[in-house]
């Protein structure tokens, strides 16, 4: 046992009225053991990505749960789960859909509930779902994120699940430019449909090139009258250009290349709703100012993006620029 709420479960397996009826004690026990191992592998996989860091457990945590189990205990999860074709039962499924009665969060706790948490390690849709073992769309990573939360809550709460040597990216300016780690971390709509992991990555290749843009600023000196112009931001983009090209590519990343997002389009387009001027915060406003490391368009009027085509305008972005570091 793992002394945490998620021996619920097992609790449940052996004292479900109904179930003791319906299985005998030898299929319990197989069920409890690979109750307990998945639970202890859930907690590993819950510290090792310091999913409790923060007190919670949100859908994007859920996904690096997932991502974590997957990638490491494959082979032993299926084995663990079980299954029940053909007649010949295994693992977990020696108790699931036998029977049992036991409710939790208002469903049943061994069929739904417990067999949902326990898909955690097989691949997801990559959308919304996971995948049980028969690769069937399941649960939704924010219903499995609610269920592990409750259930951990008392473990949560006291901080025994956070991992001390993972600490959160955080901004480094001192301007505006560093909300965009709030806004994604904090962004619901972004948390169902990315996990921490990708947060994480692209909230790092955003503090890195809010960085760079800090120090074009300041190596130019185009900030000691307190306003950012027009021709200011033109005179960053050709100093991001000239000294910083590679890297800005790396850091802003793209999606293009086999669906693969790399860089700070781990989050953009992934369905942030965060509002910033009007616009979209993470998708438009900070995607348009990372723009700023490549090529302005001929006309001179317009960035152009890592695909080389025409995005926001010089006027905009030193709007942007200017409101996010002197207002």
């Amino acid at each position: 046992m793992t002394g945490t709420g998620l021996d619920k479960i097992i609790e449940i397996i052996n004292t479900d009225e109904r179930l003791q009826r319906k299985t005998t004690s030898d299929a319990r026990a197989i069920a409890s053991y690979s109750a307990d191992r998945m639970n202890q592998i859930i907690l590993e996989s819950i510290y090792f990505n310091g999913c409790a860091n923060d007190g919670t457990i949100n859908a994007a945590d859920a996904r690096s749960i997932n991502d974590y189990i997957h990638d490491n205990y494959l082979v032993e999860w299926v084995e663990l789960h079980g299954d029940d074709e053909n007649g010949v039962e295994s693992g977990f499924h020696y108790v699931q859909n036998n029977g049992a009665r036991t409710l939790l969060f208002g469903a049943n706790a061994i069929n739904q509930v417990a067999d949902s948490i326990y898909h955690l390690g097989f691949e997801s849709t990559r959308k919304f779902r996971l995948k049980n073992e028969d690769g069937n769309k399941n649960k939704t990573f924010m219903k499995l994120a609610h269920w592990l939360d409750t259930l951990l809550a008392n473990e949560l709460a006291s901080g025994e699940l956070a991992n001390s040597n993972i600490q959160e990216p955080a901004g480094t300016t001192g301007t505006g430019l560093d909300s965009i780690v709030d806004a994604v971390y904090g962004d619901q709509s972004l948390q169902i449909r990315v996990s921490l992991d990708d947060m994480r990555e692209g909230v790092r290749s955003a503090i890195l090139m809010n960085e760079l843009i800090i120090e074009a600023i300041e190596q130019l000196k185009l900030n000691e009258d307190g306003d950012i112009s027009v021709e200011d931001a033109k005179e960053i983009n050709r100093y991001l250009v000239t000294n910083h090209a590679a890297l800005w590519a790396e850091l802003h990343g793209d999606d293009e290349k086999n669906g693969e997002e790399t860089g700070y389009h781990l989050v953009q387009s992934d369905g942030a709703k965060t509002y910033l001027f009007g616009t979209n915060m993470i998708n438009k406003v900070f995607d348009g100012l990372y723009h700023l490391g490549f090529q302005a368009h001929k006309k001179g009027r317009r960035l152009l993006n890592e695909d080389g085509n025409k995005n926001a305008s010089f006027n905009m972005v030193a709007y942007w620029l200017d409101s996010l570091i002197n207002k």
